[in-house]
């Protein structure tokens, strides 16, 4: 699928004035831009993976997990921030403070959250959300790029 810089500007999923400051780089090392979003979707792989271990583990369910979710979504938040990748950084956000048991958001599943099980259900949706817009966000750029990421 080839996808257009107006396709690009157009999706609520990129931030097009962050992300074009990437692909301006490229003027003076040829794919550098490709090679951030490439290093981007393999610590993405790597840090959901991480995530999901997390989440899967239903006697793990402790604050000092929640906490290693908060770093964990916090660490992938950056890196989404620095592509302009706005709806991954959102959700990791989301589980960035999910994970510190801190309400920021209007979400009514983290108001309504008291136990750790509640932040855990409170991070499984925000990665829910992250992952699909991450998958999205990839198929966006696999079509920019004309790459296979």
């Amino acid at each position: 699928m080839s996808v257009t810089q107006e396709t690009l500007e157009s999706s609520d999923l990129i931030n097009w004035t962050i992300f074009q400051e990437l692909l301006l780089m490229d003027e003076d090392e040829e794919g550098f831009a490709l090679s951030l979003v490439e290093t981007f979707v393999q610590q993405a792989n790597d840090t959901f993976k991480e995530i999901e271990q997390l989440l899967g583990e239903q006697s793990a369910k402790t604050e000092d997990n929640l906490r290693k979710l908060s770093s964990l979504g916090h660490y992938l938040k950056g890196s989404a921030a620095a592509l302009g990748l706005q709806k991954v950084q959102n959700e990791c956000e989301r589980i960035q403070n999910y994970g510190k048991m801190e309400v920021f958001d209007n979400d009514p599943l983290a108001a309504a959250a008291r136990t750790p099980q509640d932040w855990f259900a409170c991070c499984a949706e925000a990665y829910t959300q992250a992952g699909r817009y991450f998958i999205e966000s990839k198929d966006l750029l696999s079509g920019f790029f004309q790459a296979s990421l």
